[in-house]
């Protein structure tokens, strides 16, 4: 069967799998079709997280502010999973238009529209409630409080929602997705690196032990799972290397909150227009070291030194300037006429990007990925991204609430520790459930669970340390539930029978 009608063949589903490790690890092949199944895997895999309650759960879950605030209606994770979807098969699409493409996405494990696609629609199933502060908050109170050596981050916790519980049949955990798509899923295709204390000078001068202590995508007790999942392009892409699909779906994550969510903060009038505009004159007129387009600089070319480049920086806050300027700061005609400004030079910008997608027989930078924007236009994201951390994120309102949801978290999570180390008993069920499946597995099951292949009925997949069991409880509520739950367990509301259930 051809690809999406390209003619590069889909046999790199699981290339570099033997037929010997596909059966020994029968579960995670995502080979046996059901009965009548139409579907090719990757569409298989597509519809299993779209039609799974994790993916569904993003519509109450933060992407940068609360969904539920009093403001236009903004992007939550799910519409925003949505939009790296859509836009990350607009990137394979194009790249696949390019016949010259085909013979080197082949000798680099393969590619496939629909991998890309059901990898977007997967990025972000792991983020927990109030966005990447919550993120924050239950790394350090991982490590801290509950003694997980790994801690917490949310491209890991995505990787184990596909890979443990039985979330969708009794034979077997997990989403049961073929390799090519964990794979893809894999944005940080590593565990975590090893601690060392923040005033080392290793942190201040090694980007990339930086990036690897900050994001990963696979927690201790998951890493053979990635590492199955990776054989297929074993010998083809270096062991830090992205697959093509994960850098397409990386890609497609950066452009869309790029443009998308600069958007939303504009139309809902918390983007602070005018302290944009003069900080990217200023940049343009001759930056200073307290400029906030300095600052961005200055880090690209400490964490990017292969790929940075100091003119093309320059030349994108040009760009950027005149794009926003047409699109955003146009006060003329009216409310209407102004979101109808924005939202066109967002399209634009989208098609911009999309169509700069550069394919390379080697990768960008060392580690880096085979697939990535131009080079211009890496530098034009990254400032636009810039601009929304910065005007939008650092700003004292928004700190205000984060604060408040970080003091939600942290009580939350000593809450549901009291309550399992006192009353274990009469735990919600999701949470008792998988604390007793851990506890009952010992330090030595992940090997040995592995090693007989974990494909047996009702055998449960390797949960780690047992206190990872809270985190994955809180990291299946949304923002609403996460605030009804920490009400009730404080004490703050009225606690009423069997409400706790539906958690």
């Amino acid at each position: 069967m051809d690809n999406d009608g390209s003619g590069v063949p889909l046999e790199r589903r699981i290339v570099g799998v033997s037929a010997t490790v596909a059966s020994r690890t029968g579960r995670f092949s995502g080979l046996t079709p059901g009965k009548g199944e139409v579907r090719d895997e990757a569409l298989r895999d597509y519809d299993r997280i779209l039609y799974s309650s994790e993916w569904r759960r993003l519509g109450g879950v933060t992407q940068v502010m609360s969904p539920f605030d009093d403001a236009q209606l903004m992007h939550n994770r799910l519409t925003h999973s949505e939009k790296v979807a859509q836009v990350a098969r607009g990137i394979a699409s194009t790249l696949l238009a390019k016949t010259a493409n085909h013979a080197v996405m082949h000798a680099l494990g393969g590619f496939d529209v629909r991998v890309c696609e059901a990898a977007g629609m997967a990025h972000d199933l792991g983020h927990p409630p109030f966005g990447h502060i919550g993120e924050r908050v239950l790394d350090r109170l991982a490590r801290d409080e509950l003694g997980i050596v790994d801690g917490f981050e949310g491209n890991a916790q995505t990787f184990r929602i596909v890979a443990v519980g039985r979330t969708r049949s009794v034979n077997y955990e997990g989403f049961d997705l073929t390799a090519a798509t964990l794979a893809a899923i894999a944005k940080y295709p590593w565990t975590r690196a090893e601690e060392v204390r923040q005033h080392d000078e290793k942190v201040q001068s090694d980007a990339n032990y930086r990036r690897e202590w900050l994001k990963f995508s696979a927690y201790t007790s998951e890493e053979p799972l990635l590492a199955w999942a990776r054989q297929f392009a074993e010998g083809k892409i270096g062991g830090k290397t992205q697959t093509l699909e994960a850098s397409v779906m990386d890609s497609a994550d950066d452009i869309t909150y790029a443009v998308h969510d600069l958007e939303d903060f504009y139309l809902a009038g918390i983007l602070d227009v005018a302290s944009v505009h003069e900080e990217l004159e200023a940049f343009k007129d001759g930056p200073d070291e307290d400029n906030a387009f300095t600052v961005l600089r200055n880090r690209l070319a400490l964490d990017y030194q292969d790929w940075f480049d100091p003119d093309l920086f320059q030349n994108a806050a040009l760009i950027v300037l005149a794009k926003l300027r047409s699109g955003y700061w146009r006060q003329r005609g009216g409310r209407r006429f102004q979101e109808a400004m924005a939202r066109t030079e967002g399209t634009q910008l989208i098609g911009r990007y999309i169509a700069g997608m550069q394919l390379a027989e080697g990768v960008l930078w060392p580690n880096g990925p085979h697939v990535g924007l131009s080079r211009s236009h890496w530098h034009e994201v990254q400032i636009l991204k810039h601009i929304t951390k910065y005007f939008v994120i650092e700003r004292p309102d928004v700190a205000l609430l984060q604060h408040g949801q970080e003091a939600v978290l942290e009580n939350l999570v000593r809450l549901l520790k009291t309550w399992a180390e006192k009353d274990a008993g009469r735990l919600p069920a999701r949470l008792r459930d998988n604390l007793e499946i851990a506890k009952k597995q010992g330090s030595s099951y992940i090997a040995s669970y592995y090693e007989r292949g974990g494909s047996e009925q009702f055998r449960d997949a390797p949960r780690g340390n047992p206190q990872r069991a809270i985190l994955d409880y809180l990291c299946a509520l949304s923002d609403a539930q996460c605030l009804a739950l920490y009400y009730r367990l404080s004490g703050q509301q009225v606690h009423r029978g069997g409400l706790s259930h539906g958690f």
